[in-house]
């Protein structure tokens, strides 16, 4: 008599980890970064849960309490079908996906520096940076008196550099430039003097090396049913390449989020990126693309993922002709395919 409530454990535990696989975003999102509340005269209080636990209650929270196998395989297969309309390589996009029209946003933190509710903020510009950037944060608040900001190591805790925030009007900006030898982990720590309090906010953030530069775009050409855009790199290294961008229309409305892998040599390269018809219909020229991330992927667990610059914010597509690209409809591949047959079965209860 145990054995059919089993089974049907272990499929609902089969359909999320297939949904995970399936739907497991593929650009890493900022990690949610964890303000440290410092007030010298008025503590703040503790968390009474350790971190991981609080992240598995958030998420529980979204879990429905009653959920049966059948159903959520059903609407786990709806969604994937739907979503097999597009290649994988080319997949449509509006302005609400602000992961990936933002995928370096850095989430601005903010404390409370009394018993009201007033509250300081900092952020910085991003949550990435690659040499040469420089590293820009800024601060706001009312009765701010002075601030610093201190780049510390975060394995070492060492100080690494220091430099004071300057006021302009209403809020405060400080600034320092990168370096190569940055170590990886780093946390930028504001410190504060509010209301005769000292406040610190601590910001996490990473400082890496190029590990390739997008030059541009060699000139763009029709293949099948997709535009195809070469991008011209070049590299310090070799080995898998990821390269992403979005594709903007005339109205500067984004059309679709563009991705590509390939392995590349070190030294002078070009890999493709392609937007399908599919997501170009109705569409109106001439496109662009921005927001461009290139990756070189961690080669084996344990190795990080290393990034590079574009010198190009902007290309604009010229004298293309939509007209050009066959208005075949995309096909799955076999591994999508199965997928697909996968899920099917597991909402037939098979």
């Amino acid at each position: 008599m145990k054995k059919p409530k089993f089974y049907k454990r272990m499929v609902v535990m089969l359909s999320v980890m297939v949904t995970v696989w399936i739907f497991w975003p593929s650009i890493p999102s900022q990690q949610q970064i964890r303000v440290k509340e410092v007030i010298v005269k008025n503590p703040a209080k503790k968390l009474t849960m350790p971190l991981e636990e609080a992240e598995k209650q958030d998420i529980l929270k979204v879990i429905p309490k009653k959920i049966t196998s059948n159903a959520s395989a059903a609407l786990v297969a709806k969604v994937y079908a739907a979503e097999l309309t597009f290649p994988s390589y080319s997949q449509p996009m509006t302005d609400k996906d602000f992961d990936r029209l933002k995928p370096n946003h850095f989430n601005p933190q903010s404390i409370p520096v009394d018993d009201e509710g007033t509250k300081v903020t900092a952020a910085l510009s991003k949550y990435r940076y690659i040499y040469p950037e420089k590293v820009f944060a800024t601060l706001n608040g009312e009765n701010i008196v002075n601030a610093q900001l201190h780049l510390i190591d975060t394995n070492t805790g060492d100080l690494l550099l220091n430099t004071r925030f300057e006021q302009e009007e209403d809020n405060w900006y400080a600034e320092f430039d990168g370096r190569r030898d940055f170590p990886r982990q780093l946390q930028a720590t504001v410190k504060a003097h509010i209301n005769g309090k000292d406040i610190a906010i601590a910001l996490a953030l990473k400082y890496v090396d190029s590990i390739a530069t997008l030059e541009g775009f060699g000139s763009v050409f029709n293949q099948d049913a997709d535009m195809v855009l070469p991008a011209n790199l070049t590299t310090r290294e070799k080995g898998l390449y990821r390269i992403r961008a979005n594709l903007f229309d005339a109205n500067n409305q984004p059309i679709a989020h563009l991705v590509t892998k390939e392995k590349l040599n070190k030294g002078s390269s070009y890999i493709n990126l392609m937007a399908h018809q599919s997501v170009l219909q109705g569409k109106q020229a001439p496109f662009y693309l921005s927001t461009f991330s290139i990756e070189l992927m961690s080669p084996e667990p344990g190795k990080p993922t290393k990034y590079g610059n574009s010198a190009i914010k902007k290309y604009v597509i010229k004298d293309f002709a939509l007209t050009s690209l066959d208005d075949t409809p995309y096909k799955p591949s076999e591994q999508e395919q199965q997928r697909l047959l996968l899920l099917q079965s597991m909402a037939q209860g098979g």
